[in-house]
């Protein structure tokens, strides 16, 4: 049960921080019209994602947690 929890949470909080900094970009270029931007932006966006995928299938919960908790 605690392992299910600590993937949640570890979940949750990646979601967060990859929303942050990617989504937040993503955000600005499609306001100022910015294609170019807004087309890279999407790419990190994506790469993101794929990269914490990979994460989360590599490391064991508890090994992703003290590593985001250590980058905080």
């Amino acid at each position: 049960m605690r392992e299910q929890t600590d993937i949640e949470t570890w979940a949750m909080v990646r979601a967060q921080q990859i929303v942050m900094q990617q989504g937040a970009n993503l955000v600005v270029a499609a306001q100022r019209l910015d294609h170019k931007k807004t087309t890279a932006n999407t790419y990190a966006l994506r790469s993101a994602i794929m990269a914490s995928l990979i994460e989360a299938m590599k490391s064991p919960p508890t090994e992703a947690l003290v590593s985001m908790e250590a980058q905080a």
